[in-house]
């Protein structure tokens, strides 16, 4: 059978003649095959990778384009300036021109080239930087000035579970002060720039929100995740609230934080971001914005991981919204595949609704409890697929 079209990723929820989306009592929008499906039939290519992070501890070793991972061996070309590793320079180029930067260069000042003994080779030629490049940049010489980080993974298990929404609200207000006079700060150093003036002296109370925010831990995962979310709302603004883009239109977790200590890195970050982001992306570093990208983010997402063994080594996630309808099943009759930054989809037995399993190769050999309880913490529902039921009535 030939591959089907891709769906039209400007329209949402996405179709195509082999299923369909609906939604349903329980479970919200899921998928469904519109005719008997053979195995091995490939129902959907998503290639719409609309934000992700490779977690900093991977990046050397992780291709920040293709994902292509070199077991625990430096990659051979990275851009030193924003953080990034590459495994060719095809995918830095990719990368350059999806930041915005030029498609087409002999090298930047930032580039560098692992020889055949380890070390570096000469830099290329100075390139221009798109607003992406110059973002990244940003973020990362904040990361490199300080060596007080948070853990680069939280700990899910943190007693008191998720603060509820009361505990999210309260939290985004509380740095309501501090953000306004940092936005202060930084509007008065872009009317001096844009005038060629002197810079405008900041107010004391705005020198100690801006120092404030500064001395507070960084955790470079969280920079990276909002960073790259504010830029792809850069890229696909909303023209009108009824045609939003694809990522806005997926469903929400009113509590994505897994912890407390969650909830604080991300409001810390949004105040880094504000201090360090260039000046057309501070109008879109909001709390309505950040707190809509992790609500999405939340229950759609998928690990990015290793290929060669079963998915073991989990190194970064994203979002691909037109893959983010499937629910989940402890027996999918559809499987999944990354291949580099998109993700195929195949059919491995009929049945009406197409499911995917949401665990890794390692977790779908646990036990019905085991399975359970950690679908409910990742991902927060309680497993009633059938295999889930027929093992409950077997151990009871």
């Amino acid at each position: 059978m030939a591959d089907p079209q891709p769906p039209d990723h400007q329209t949402f929820p996405p179709s195509s003649p082999l299923w369909h989306i609906r939604s349903t009592p329980h479970c919200g929008r899921a998928v469904f095959a519109s005719r008997a499906l053979t195995p091995g039939t490939l129902i959907l290519r998503a290639e719409d990778l609309t934000l992700n992070v490779v977690l900093r501890e991977y990046r050397r070793e992780v291709c920040a384009w293709c994902f292509a991972y070199a077991h625990g061996r430096d990659l051979p070309i990275r851009d030193s300036g924003a953080g990034m590793w590459f495994c060719s320079r095809q995918c830095l180029e990719s990368w350059k021109e999806d930041n915005g930067g030029s498609s087409i260069s002999n090298g930047s000042d930032n580039e560098e080239r692992r020889d055949d003994e380890g070390g570096m080779s000469g830099k290329g030629n100075k390139n221009r930087d798109g607003l992406g490049i110059q973002a990244w940049k940003k973020v990362e010489e904040l990361v490199r000035l300080r060596t007080r980080e948070d853990s680069e993974m939280v700990d899910m298990d943190v007693e008191g579970g998720r603060p509820d929404i009361r505990v999210v609200r309260g939290g985004w207000k509380s740095v309501e002060g501090d953000a306004e006079l940092i936005r202060e700060a930084r509007e008065a150093e872009g009317r001096s720039l844009e005038r060629l003036l002197p810079s405008t002296p900041l107010t004391k109370a705005q020198k100690r929100a801006v120092n404030k925010a500064l001395q507070g831990p960084i955790n470079p995962d969280i920079l990276s995740f909002l960073l790259s979310g504010l830029l792809s709302l850069y890229q696909n603004p909303s023209r009108t609230p009824s045609h939003l883009p694809p990522f806005l239109a997926l469903a929400t977790d009113p509590t994505p934080y897994h912890s407390l200590p969650d909830l604080e890195s991300f409001l810390r970050s949004y105040l880094h971001l504000l201090c360090t982001l260039p000046p057309p992306l501070i109008p879109l570093c909001t709390p309505t914005n950040l707190r809509s990208l992790s609500e999405r983010d939340s229950h759609n997402s998928f690990g990015i991981r290793s290929l060669e063994d079963d998915g073991s080594e989990f190194f970064g996630y994203g979002c691909w919204p037109s893959a983010s309808y499937f629910n989940h099943s402890c027996a999918p009759n559809v499987s999944k595949r990354r291949v580099g930054r998109s993700w195929e989809f195949r059919g491995v037995k009929e049945g009406e609704e197409l499911c995917i399993s949401y665990l890794s190769g390692e977790e779908r050999l646990l036990g019905q409890g085991e399975r359970m309880r950690r679908l409910e913490r990742n991902w927060g529902f309680e497993c009633g697929c059938e295999k889930c039921e027929v093992e409950v009535d077997i151990d009871e």
